[in-house]
C-alpha cells in the first residue's frame, strides 16, 4: 500500500511542479504576445488534448516533464509574434518566468506550513549554559545572532544550518545587544559526540506578518543553499555521488508518505516541506547558467543585449544540444548511484 501511495504522491508532486513551471512560461508568453502552439504536461504519448484559439492543451503519459511550445523558440521564423523576433527583455522574462513560478510556489507552500505553527523559533538567545563555550566567550541572554562568520542568519533555520557547518572551528558571531552590534569569537566544545556552543534560542508568537517574513526568508535560505551546493560541486567540495536523482527523490517522498500515514497531520506538513525543497530546487537550478536550461538560454539573451546583436542560432543550438547530452549523462549516472544506494 505504501508503495502505491508513494507512486501516487510522487506523480502528483512532480505534475504540480512541472505544471507550475510551464504555466509561468505560458503566462509570460501570452502577456508578451508570443504565439504558443502547445501547452503540455508530461511527455510521450498523448492521453488527451483540446484546442482553444491558436493553442493546443495536452496531457501526456509520462509525468517526467512538460513543455510550452513557442513559435520560433528553437529556430528562425518570419512570424512577428515568434519568440525569436521579440525584444531580448521580453524573451528574458519568458525564460525566467518558469523558475520564478516554482520559487513562488515554494513561498506559498511555506506560508501554508508556517501559518499552522503557534510559535516561531528565533535567532535570539534565551539561555546561555554556565561555563559553556558561549558563556566563556561573553555571549549573553537576549543577544540576537545576525551573522555566523560571514553568513547572514535572519532566521533560526539559517542560523542552525551555519552552526552545524562550523565543524568545531572557531566561529565569529555578529550580535545585536541592546541595539549595538558586537562581534565575538566562540570555539564550540566537543561533548557527547557533537560540537555544542551551550546556547538555547527563544521562540515568539506567530502572526500573519511573522508568517510572511519567515516564509520569505526561508525561501531565500533554500535558494542560497542550492546555489552554494552548485558551486561546491564545481569546486570539488561535493561529489556527484552526494546528489539525488528521481529515484532518490521518490525514495524521500516514500519516507514522507510513510511518516504521514503514521503521524497524520505532522507527516503531511513534512511532505509539503519536501515539496517546497523540490520546487525551489527546480526553480533555482533552472536559472543556473547551464546550456539547455532556462538559465543557459538567459545567458545567451544577456550576451545579445551586451553585443546588441544575437549569436547565430545554429551555434547557440549546438551549445544547448551539448549541454542537454551532458545533463542526460549526469542524470543517468546519478540514477545509477541511486539504484546502488537503495537497491
Amino acid at each position: 500500500m505504501n508503495t502505491i501511495l508513494t507512486i501516487i504522491a510522487a506523480i502528483i508532486i512532480f505534475a504540480i511542479l512541472i505544471f507550475v513551471h510551464e504555466l509561468g512560461h505560458f503566462i509570460a508568453a501570452k502577456l508578451s504576445d508570443i504565439k504558443v502552439h502547445e501547452f503540455a504536461i508530461g511527455m510521450g504519448p498523448k492521453l488527451f488534448s483540446f484546442g482553444k484559439g491558436e493553442t493546443k492543451y495536452s496531457l501526456r503519459l509520462l509525468p517526467i516533464g512538460g513543455y510550452c511550445a513557442l513559435e520560433g523558440e528553437n529556430s528562425l521564423s518570419s512570424d512577428s509574434r515568434a519568440f525569436i523576433n521579440k525584444h531580448p527583455l521580453k524573451r528574458l522574462v519568458v525564460l525566467a518566468s518558469g523558475a520564478f513560478m516554482n520559487i513562488l510556489l515554494g513561498f506559498v507552500l511555506l506560508i501554508v506550513v508556517t501559518s499552522t505553527m503557534p510559535q516561531i523559533p528565533t535567532n535570539q538567545i534565551s539561555y546561555v549554559e554556565e561555563n559553556s563555550a558561549a558563556y566563556i566567550s561573553g555571549i549573553q541572554e537576549g543577544d540576537i545572532i545576525t551573522k555566523v562568520n560571514s553568513a547572514s542568519t535572519p532566521i533560526y533555520k539559517s542560523l542552525r544550518f551555519e552552526l552545524s557547518d562550523t565543524n568545531g572551528n572557531e566561529t565569529e558571531f555578529t550580535l545585536i545587544r541592546k541595539g549595538e552590534k558586537i562581534k565575538l569569537n566562540v570555539t564550540p566544545e566537543f561533548k557527547d559526540g557533537t560540537y555544542i556552543f551551550g546556547i538555547t534560542f527563544a521562540q515568539k508568537d506567530n502572526n500573519i506578518f511573522t508568517t510572511l517574513k519567515q516564509s520569505f526568508h526561508e525561501t531565500v535560505f533554500y535558494s542560497r543553499v542550492i546555489i552554494e551546493t552548485f558551486f561546491d560541486l564545481l569546486r570539488g567540495k561535493l561529489g556527484v555521488e552526494q546528489m539525488s536523482g528521481p529515484i532518490g527523490i521518490v525514495s524521500e517522498i516514500g519516507g514522507a508518505v510513510e511518516q504521514a500515514a503514521q503521524t497524520g497531520y505532522v507527516g503531511f506538513m513534512n511532505l509539503i516541506l519536501l515539496a517546497v525543497l523540490l520546487t525551489v530546487n527546480l526553480g533555482v537550478f533552472n536559472l543556473l547558467p547551464i546550456p539547455a536550461l532556462d538559465g543557459g538560454r538567459i545567458l545567451f539573451v544577456l550576451i545579445e543585449l551586451i553585443r546588441r546583436k544575437p549569436l547565430p542560432p545554429e551555434k547557440e543550438g549546438l551549445v544547448h544540444t551539448i549541454g542537454l547530452i551532458a545533463l542526460l549523462l549526469i542524470s543517468v549516472f546519478i540514477a545509477y548511484l541511486d539504484i546502488t544506494k537503495f537497491f
